[in-house]
Parts: C-alpha cells; structure tokens; sequence
C-alpha cells in the first residue's frame, strides 16, 4: 500500500509538472485564457441575427480562420455582464471592437492595432453584455479573438520610431502597441545599463535632464497588468545648440504640397535639429507651416542644397514678403521684421533642392557666421575693402598696424563695402570683419592686408573700376578687378582673342596711359557708337606714356594684345571727364504693416550723397518721388499710405555727377485689421446706453441695446471709414444674448451694406428723449 502510495504521489507530480509546464506555453499565447476562450461565435449581419456560428478564432489555433465580408461580424453575448480592460486579436486588414449594453446599446467602440498582441484599452469597459468584431476595410480574415476582464500576457514590444535633440533636451516617440503603459529607459554607453527615466501613458517623452554635446542611449519597454514587454531597439541621439534651435518651428510638423491650402504629405525631418535627415521639395512641392496665431519675425536658418527662397503670408494667405536665401547654413537676419505672419513657407528656385533644416525665429537665437573678406585693394590715401554677404544684421570692419591686432574699430556697416580714408600712403594696414545680429558677434574673418600708396597707376579715370572682358565689345564673357587695384600682384591674363575694356557714362578726354604687362599691349579709343577714334601701342611696361595728342569725345577704352598673349597687372588711363553716376543700390524690399510699407536696401557705393525714394501704385512705374534720404540710410517708412492698396516702389542713388538707375522694384500691401472690436464695459453696467438701429441695404434691420461708449465707437469707426482710412468690418458684442455654452457671440457689420442708421439714447431705470437719427449720407 505504501509503495502504490508512492506511485500515486510520482504520477501526481510527473502529472502536475506536465499541467504547469502546459498552462505556461498556454498563458504565453495572448489568445489564450480570456472570457471567449472556445465560446461559439456568432456571425451575421446585426448583432442577434445570427445565421451561422463557429469556434475557429477562439480555438487558440492560429492556422484556422473565419473570413468576415459583405457586412458579416462575429459576436458573443454573455450570460451576466462583464468588464473588459483588454483585447488580443489576428486578423488581415482592419477591424473594430464595439461593446454593448443589455440593451444593445453601444458602450464604447475600439480599433484594433494589428499587432496580434494584447491591446488594453483606453479605460475599462463595465457592463459589457455583447461583444462584436466588425472589419473595417473590404474585408477581414480573423483567426483568433479574445477579451479579458485583465489581461493575462504582457505587450508587444514597442519601436522607437522618432528621436531628435535640441538644446538641453532630447524627445523620442514609440510605436502603439496597445500596452497600458511604457517605461522609457536612458544609458550613457551603447547597451546600457540603462536607468529608468519615466513611466509614460502616451507614445512620447521630452527628457530635459540631458546635457548638451553628451551622447545618450534610449530603449523603452511596454507594460500592462500582466507584466513588461522586452526593450525596443536602442536609438542614441546628441542634443545641442545650434542654428537651427530656439525658433518657431522647433519639433513642428510641416505640410507638403503644392498650394498652402492642400497638403499631400508631412516632414519632420527638416525641424528636427539633425542635419542627416532630410526631405527633398520637387515637383512643384514647397513646404509650410501655419501658426495658431500670428508671429512677427526677424530672422531664418537653413542648410539645402541648390536654391530657395522663404515666403511669409497674412492670416488671409496674402503674401507679405518673400526672402530670397543665402546658401550657408547659418542664422540669417530679414531686412526688416515681417509683421503679423500667420504662415511661412520655404520654396525651392531652381529644379529642386534637398531641406537638412529650418528654423524661423522672432528674436535670433545665434550670431550670424563669419564672413570673409573678398576684395580689398589701395590708393593714394584710400583703402576700399569688400565682404561675403553672410545674412548679418550688421558688419563690424576692424583695423590694426600689425599683422594679428589689435584691431581697432572704425565702423559698424550695415552693407558689404567700406572705404577707409584715414589711412596714410606707405603704411601697412590689416583689416578683419565681423558679422552681428541681435544674438550677438561671430568671430573676425581671415585677415587682410593693404598698403595704400600713390603710384603711376593711381589717379586716373579707371581707379576701382570693374572691366569688361571678352572677344566684342558688345558681348562680356567676364569681369576683372585685378588689373586697376594699384596691385602688381595681381593679374589677368588675356589670350584667345580675349580683350578688356571699359565704357564711361559720358565721354573723356584722354591724354596718357600706363600699364604693366607682359608682351606687346595696344590701347583702342571709341566713340559711343563703337567707331574706332585711334590705336595706340603701349611699348614700354612700367611706365606713364603721354599720347601724341589728346583722343577726345572717348566712350570706350580698350587694352588688347598683339603678340601671342599678355598677362596684364596694371592698367590705368589719365584725362579729363570720366566721372560717372552712381551704382543703383540692392535688395529692396518693402514689408506691410498696417497703414505703413517699410522698405530697407543696401549700396556699395562710396560716392552716394543721398537716395530718393520713389512710389507708384502700378507695377513697373510711372514713379514719383515720395522722399530723399542721406547717404548713409538704408531704410525709410512710408506711412502715407492706405491699407488695402498695393503699392510698388524703386530706390535710386544720387552723387556728384547725377542720379543713377533705379533698384529692383518692391511691392506691398498695407493692411490692418479687418474688424474693430468695440470697448466692452461689462455686462449688466448701469448709465448711458442706447438702441442703435441699422438698416443695411438689402433691407434687413438689426437692433442693438449698447453702451454709449459702444455706439460711439461705432460711430467714429463709420466717420473714419467714409473718409477712406479703417477697417472694413464692425463686431457688436451681443452680451446678454450669449446662451448657450459659448463665451463670446459678435455680430459683423459691413460698412458698405450699411444703408442708415439711428440712435435712440437712455438711462438705465430713467426715460429720457430720443436723439435724432444719424443720416451717413450726410456724413
């Protein structure tokens, strides 16, 4: 009896060993051990008309299925009602899960991730008496189904599906897998070990505990009551500060398309801080992004490839003004800040171009990159320098006596040139620039040195001057400077029937020539219609040579080779006349604000006394000069204006010898507000009020009990409009009128269908006279 005791007691435990090891593979299904487990499911059309069922997808066998089209569902009916935290599903396609009432009521609808995971809901559903499974799409095939009053495997993994940093933050997003939780982890090593950060209902974290320059590892687990999932896949991310962080469009979502008002698709990689990711505009396709309410803004920050241009829209989707950008990846400051912008978009110019970033900012975030200095040449007492345009608000130009510094400031320029006449012949000077905008300075550029002095090839009528090169005189191939920048050093070396020249804007006299070269050079003289006046051979290199007589009434000079080539270093004319007008200054523009278009530019040119400021409200002119400003002022606000009016302007520049050409034009459209909003003086408010009376002229009548601060409002809003200036619409505060659950209700009142209107004036609790009615015909 003993030894059969024993048997029992082997058998019982090889037994329960066999029942637990079974229930464990079992539990490890997330089909398995829910409130539907082998039930027969119905299938039809409604919930109660069944006409077939099966057990096929709650047999926890994954290889059979039921295929649920042309309107059929499965549901099950429980004796007792029951509440339900968790779903496990696999199917093809789409589905949805509805839970009923005893009444057939519908309690909740849920749509399923296929993920053939365990799924836990929004919140419990209680009171569950019928439970349906619908698809969704064209058709459904379904192989297990299952609900749980709690769930009795743990999620799914999850995938980290977006991380990004900025400055002292990093943010990371997961994928859904119907976990009731995530538990997102950081190390600081690849691997970990990794420190639990947060636990997250939602599918995404902003960790602000990081260090700028420090790289972190992320992994995030899914959990529910069951358990916790394994870690996703480890994603690392560096955050930093950079150009592109701190503005308005930080971790913004951007639309794709071709018109602002209809998106094809979404980017994120383009605000993201990272400039390995990227989206290319093609096709057509610009993108954009549309502010809750209104921003102004002074600056930008891009890096693409080829060229773009960035736009700016009112709320109205007018175009305020469009900014054409530079291609160096560094914060670029507008020439004026764009007001009242309710959408920004960023467009490619040429065939396409790839967007790595891009940031708008209302107030810069980082000082502009450095420039670098690209021309700089001497003369008898002058030095003239030039620099690379690098978006700055402003440009520093520094000064030293010795090679490395100190510098010294001489000026802050809002342009691209500066001319240094306090300087003295012989000595060696060394310039640097800087570039600044609000946030701050960059550092110097490259040095460069000059040593300004008078020699044979300074003073004459080609001093700075740019040339022309080519094989005509009507056709330029190129440009040099090299060869009248009193700089032996420098070169340019004509061959191939190539020839330089110059052409004044009236006509010289001309009496000596200078030149350094290499071979045999001839000096050609035309008149201004090209018609050669005399040929002159230059024959000794070094040295000013005087002609054998005066060549007057010249429009063109030109120096050419006569032997194989000559690399010419200097080159230089001397006579009477040759002074000429002004460059025309750049970069108009003209930005809307509200009765008023500020317009700003910018000039090279060291011999403009002033500018004039001319207007016309049709594109391409006639203009009239609305305003002169001096010389060293690039901007100018036209305030005598009327919103709703477009107007186009053009900048001209004037020195010594005349006015010169006009600028690229500029156009804006002033515009304020469309509506004036009364004052309100509180609900219920004792005193003056009035019946206000409009009958508007498609014979509708509308009475208004208000304030007399109101009417009075209104009636200098209808004064002002009639003489040309205001806003188009008047709302009236319907006060006591607002039921409901809405805070505020107005009435619009468009001047222009206003036909008359009267007043009758009161006192609250006291009877007083009516005031006559208000003729606007009189008005």
């Amino acid at each position: 009896m003993k030894k059969f005791n024993h048997v029992l007691l082997a058998l019982s435990i090889i037994f329960g060993s066999l029942f637990f090891n079974m229930s464990s593979t079992q539990a490890a299904s997330p089909f398995v051990g829910g409130l539907l487990g082998g039930e027969q499911i119905q299938i039809g059309t409604a919930v109660g008309q069944s006409a077939t069922v099966s057990t096929l997808i709650t047999d926890g066998d994954i290889s059979t299925s039921v295929l649920l089209s042309n309107g059929n569902m499965g549901w099950f009916t429980f004796v007792t009602p029951v509440d339900i935290s968790a779903i496990a599903a696999k199917f093809t396609n789409t589905a949805a899960v509805e839970f009923y009432d005893s009444n057939n009521n519908l309690l909740q609808r849920y749509e399923l991730l296929n993920n053939d995971g365990t799924q836990m809901l929004p919140t419990v559903v209680q009171g569950v008496s019928t439970v349906a499974l619908k698809y969704t799409g064209a058709n459904s095939r379904v192989y297990e189904w299952n609900v749980f009053t709690n769930p009795t495997t743990a999620p799914l993994p999850t995938t980290i599906n977006w991380i990004q940093g900025g400055d002292q933050v990093a943010k990371l997003e997961w994928a859904n897998t119907g976990a009731e939780s995530y538990n997102v982890k950081r190390a600081t090593s690849p691997g970990g070990p990794y420190n639990l950060l947060a636990t997250v209902k939602g599918l995404a974290y902003t960790d602000i505990s990081v260090a700028n320059g420090t790289t972190y590892y992320y992994v995030v687990s899914a959990v529910n009551q069951a358990g916790e999932s394994t870690n996703s896949g480890e994603k690392s991310i560096k955050p930093d500060i950079s150009n592109y962080t701190g503005g308005l469009l930080d971790w913004k979502t951007l639309q794709v398309g071709k018109t602002i008002t209809t998106a094809a698709s979404t980017t994120r990689e383009v605000t993201d801080n990272n400039t390995i990711t990227n989206t290319l505009l093609s096709n057509g396709n610009f993108m954009w992004y549309t502010f809750a309410s209104p921003v102004d803004i002074s600056a930008i920050a891009a890096k693409f490839t080829n060229t773009a241009a960035v736009e700016f829209y009112d709320s109205n989707n007018n175009l305020l003004q469009r900014y054409e950008l530079l291609n160096n990846d560094g914060t670029q400051m507008l020439p004026t800040v764009v007001q009242g912008v309710s959408t920004v978009a960023l467009k490619y110019t040429g065939a396409n171009s790839r967007v790595y970033e891009w940031n708008v900012f209302t107030n810069p975030t980082t000082a502009p990159l450095p420039t670098t200095i690209n021309w700089i040449q001497g003369g008898d007492q002058v030095v003239k320098l030039e620099w690379a345009n690098t978006g700055a608000e402003s440009y520093n130009v520094k000064r030293a006596t010795s090679p490395g510094g100190p510098y010294n400031l001489l000026a802050t320029v809002k342009g691209l040139a500066y001319t240094d006449i306090s300087v003295v012949n012989g000595t060696a000077y060394y310039y640097v620039v800087s570039a600044v905008n609000q946030a701050g300075e960059s550092t110097n550029s490259g040095e460069k040195s000059i040593r300004p002095d008078a020699t044979m090839f300074t003073g004459g009528l080609l001093d700075w001057k740019t040339l022309q090169v080519g094989k005509t005189i009507t056709t330029a191939t190129s440009t040099t400077r090299e060869v009248t920048d009193n700089n032996t050093s420098t070169n340019t070396l004509l061959s191939n029937g190539n020839f330089m020249w110059y052409t004044f804007t009236s006509p010289v006299e001309i009496t000596s020539v200078v030149a350094k070269f290499t071979n045999n050079v001839v000096v050609e003289f035309y008149d201004s219609n090209n018609n050669l006046l005399e040929q002159y051979a230059i024959t000794k290199s070094d040295q000013v040579q005087l002609l054998p007589a005066p060549v007057e009434s010249v429009s063109i000079v030109a120096l050419k080779y006569t032997g194989a080539n000559s690399r010419v270093y200097e080159w230089n004319i001397f006579g009477e006349g040759g002074e000429v007008l002004p460059e025309k200054p750049l970069n108009l523009t003209a930005t809307a604000g509200n009765k008023q278009v500020v317009l700003n530019w910018s000039s090279s040119d060291s011999s403009v006394t002033e500018f004039h400021v001319k207007r016309s409200t049709i594109p391409g002119g006639t203009y009239t000069t609305i305003n002169t400003v001096t010389s060293g002022t690039y901007s100018y606000t036209d305030t005598n204006v009327v919103n709703g009016t477009t107007y186009y302007y053009v900048v001209s520049a004037v020195n010594a010898v005349g006015e010169g050409q006009n600028s690229n034009e500029a156009s804006a459209t002033p515009k304020g507000s469309d509506v004036v909003n009364p004052p309100n003086p509180g609900e219920g408010q004792t005193g003056e009020r009035a019946l206000l009376r409009i009958i508007l002229i498609s014979g509708m009548d509308r009475e208004y009990d208000l304030s007399m601060a109101e009417v009075n409002a209104f009636i200098n809003w209808y004064e002002a409009r009639a003489n040309g200036s205001g806003n188009v619409m008047f709302a009236f505060d319907k006060h006591n009128n607002n039921k409901g659950p809405f805070v505020a209700r107005k009435d619009y009142v468009f001047y222009d269908k206003i036909l008359t209107f009267e007043v009758n004036s009161y006192n609250t609790g006291t009877s007083t006279p009516e005031i006559p009615d208000y003729d606007p015909e009189a008005h």
